[in-house]
């Protein structure tokens, strides 16, 4: 008995040890439980990354279960929304909690300095307290901004927490997931509409405010599948065939994917609003459009605009284009697209599920486009494409007013419809273009050529100032052709008409080459550029917006004119000279204000540089004279203007283009005339391929009857 008592004695100190051992193990070994604020971190650094699936997992299944969305779902419309309002960026940051303090009653605070010290421990005990009255549920609040398309979006958001247990034993913290977590004032089954608000595109204006470039309406056809009937390949033929566009062109449109059988699809435009019985299916809508008052006759100088390509968003640097965004693609629609598009506005508000406006989230107010007002005169433009136009020539006329720069016309053809750029060419339109040797898409007043023998005005000009030329400088030239001596090798500078002795008058109004040559050597290169120089070469004169590029006395490996043979061409605008027309008004513009150089504008109200001085009143007026006898002289070269009422003096010229020498090449004729009485206009044209055709003089002829009509005005 006495073994038995001390065995189970001996036993006693184990037994408790092994029971204190065993106690401590499972204290040791009991998962400590989640905080709340660990869900909450998770949830601010998913939600940051966008990271809507582990979003999921941090939600109550109670909540989800009454929002009707599963996980996927649940994903889908949190990158519905974002997607839509264009999230680029997500910032969440919880919200400290305020601590009220008491008031000593004289208007200070009643501050402890302890609890100043340890603020974070007074917010934890706060919580802590809040939490001691259920100790189930946890809120915190947070801040929640939102970086989308139109701009900040910024809210307070709370997160309402529940600790739950877990089928494996356990507690977690999980959130209790509503619509106003996505966005404050979403509920069930409400929505995000995002809508684009456009601007109205600015329009374009003549002098007196008439539309260049402006809103309109033309009638598009197209076809209502459902209604073409238990057989629609014969009517689709019949379609076709009425209205000259091929059968592919319409089965493509109709297997476009959003094609319904009861929707209208669109086809092309029409001239005729009216559609033939015997065309079933087809019906015709009126329909918003950019349009050109004056077609043809302003194509180069305003342009058009088109859809929006592929090639159009590759190279938008600034990301404002989207697919089906109209956007300027010649002329002063493309070089003022900015200006003339405005900025993009846009609406983010939330409905309900039967798409009524809840509120509204952000709005950004469109802005509108600039209206550009240009000192383009549209009567004169019809008259002036008219003139040029006639007989199907190629060329470019200018006319400005020389005393204030004004452009008043800027014509070039052949041109092309800029209507029918913006309804859609037919094949056999952009064929009939494509086909067009003469280029009807160049615009020849910006283009730049050799200005033949109206350059002599200018070389006169250089010379009278440098004092090597006077009015009544005579040279004795026998023949048709010289050179200075042997040095030249075989190299002539030739005439038309053999007259002898020749000073610098006749030499203007016989447009002697011989001439201007002999005084260009006897100045030398540095005096002849230092004198021509001033006439606005190298300049572009501020007018970006016609992509105008300045003009060249020769090119950049010979600007020195360092050859006699060069500097000889030079002189009478032949060798490697190229001037554009607009150019070419722009440098007789001395001539007739006193020798200061009007440089030329063409959009009002446009900040544009002062007259310079470029020669001397007396220079201006020797010069301006002898382009007076270019009329008046019998022989003259532009004699047949004489006939008109007003006083004009002009300067002719025909310059020459030659693939090698001794071939013959393409003629190109000029003429610049202005009136002298009371300075309105300044006309410069050029005629291309008017070989055979009585050169600059082809050209007077065409300009004659538009002079004759008093078709240019102030």
């Amino acid at each position: 008995m006495k073994s038995k008592r001390k065995i189970i004695y001996g036993l006693l100190p184990i037994l408790f040890a092994g029971g204190i051992g065993m106690y401590l193990y499972m204290q040791n070994s009991k998962t400590e439980e989640v905080k709340p604020e660990v869900t909450v971190n998770q949830y601010i650094e998913h939600l940051q990354k966008k990271e809507f699936d582990q979003l999921y997992t941090l939600m109550t299944p109670a909540s989800l279960t009454e929002s009707g969305m599963n996980r996927e779902q649940f994903v889908e419309k949190y990158n519905a929304i974002y997607s839509g309002m264009e999230v680029s960026a997500i910032k969440a940051e919880l919200k400290p909690k305020v601590i009220e303090e008491a008031s000593d009653g004289t208007g200070n605070e009643n501050k402890n300095q302890n609890q100043n010290q340890n603020q974070n421990q007074n917010q934890n005990q706060n919580q802590n307290q809040n939490q001691n009255q259920n100790p189930d549920a946890y809120e915190v609040d947070y801040s929640l901004q939102l970086t989308t398309f139109l701009g900040e979006v910024d809210e307070t958001h709370t997160l309402k927490l529940v600790r739950e247990e877990l089928e494996e034993g356990g507690k977690v913290w999980r959130i209790n997931w509503k619509p106003s977590m996505i966005l404050t004032d979403m509920v069930k089954g409400s929505k995000v509409r995002v809508k684009t608000l456009f601007p109205e595109r600015g329009d374009i204006v003549d002098r007196e405010g008439l539309p260049l470039a402006t809103k309109g309406n033309i009638y598009e056809w197209g076809i209502i599948p459902e209604k073409l009937g238990e057989n629609p390949e014969p009517m689709i033929a019949r379609i076709a065939e009425h209205y000259k566009v091929t059968e592919a062109m319409i089965n493509t449109a109709l297997a476009q994917k959003w094609v319904k059988p009861e929707y209208f699809v669109p086809i092309a435009s029409t001239e005729d609003s009216r559609v033939p019985t015997a065309l079933a299916g087809v019906q015709v809508q009126s329909k918003e459009i950019r349009y050109y008052p004056l077609g043809e006759a302003a194509a180069h100088l305003i342009g058009y605009v088109r859809k929006a390509t592929k090639e159009d968003l590759e190279k938008d640097t600034e990301g404002y284009y989207r697919a089906e965004d109209w956007i300027g693609k010649a002329g002063l629609e493309q070089s003022l697209e900015k200006q003339l598009r405005g900025e993009r506005g846009g609406l983010i508000e939330i409905t309900d599920e039967s798409g009524n406006t809840r509120s509204e989230l952000i709005r950004k107010d469109a802005v509108d486009g600039e209206n550009i007002q240009l000192t383009i005169s549209s009567e004169q433009q019809r008259k002036l494409y008219k003139t040029l136009s006639s007989g199907g020539d190629a060329g470019a006329m200018v006319l400005m007013n020389p005393t204030d720069g004004n452009l008043l016309a800027l014509a070039s053809a052949p041109a092309y419809n800029p209507n029918k750029m913006v309804t859609g060419l037919t094949q056999a339109e952009w064929d009939a273009y494509s086909a067009d040797e003469k280029l009807p898409f160049i615009n020849r007043f910006t283009n730049r050529y050799a200005p033949g023998s109206t350059f002599k005005a200018i070389t006169a000009a250089a010379g009278l100032m440098e004092k090597v030329t006077t009015a009544d400088k005579s040279h004795d030239i026998s023949g048709l052709q010289w050179r200075k001596d042997e040095s030249w090798g075989g190299y002539y500078v030739k005439r038309v008409k053999s007259v002898s002795p020749v000073n610098m008058v006749d030499a203007l109004v016989y447009s002697d080459n011989i001439y201007f040559a002999k005084e260009a050597v006897e100045m030398g290169s540095a005096k002849f550029i230092d004198g021509i120089q001033k006439f606005g070469f190298g300049d572009n004169f501020g007018l970006d917006e016609l992509y105008l590029k300045p003009s060249q006395y020769a090119n950049e490996a010979h600007l020195d004119l360092s050859s006699e043979v060069l500097l000889a061409d030079t002189s009478y605008g032949q060798g490697e000279m190229l001037m554009s027309p607009i150019h070419l008004a722009s440098s007789f513009t001395p001539f007739i204000n006193e020798g200061k150089m009007v440089k030329p504008v063409l959009i009002e109200e446009k900040e544009t540089a002062e007259p310079e001085v470029v020669i001397t009143p007396e220079v201006a007026n020797t010069v301006k004279d002898a382009l007076g006898e270019v009329v008046t002289r019998s022989g003259g070269t532009a004699h047949s203007l004489n006939s008109l009422p007003e006083g004009l003096a002009a300067k002719t010229g025909t310059a020459e283009l030659k693939a090698k020498k001794g071939e013959k090449g393409q003629e190109n004729g000029f003429v610049v005339v202005f009136d002298t009485e009371s300075p309105s206009f300044l006309i410069a044209a050029v005629i291309e391929q008017v070989n055979g055709r009585g050169g600059s003089h082809y050209v007077l002829d065409k300009l004659k009857p538009f002079l004759e009509k008093k078709g240019v005005t102030q």
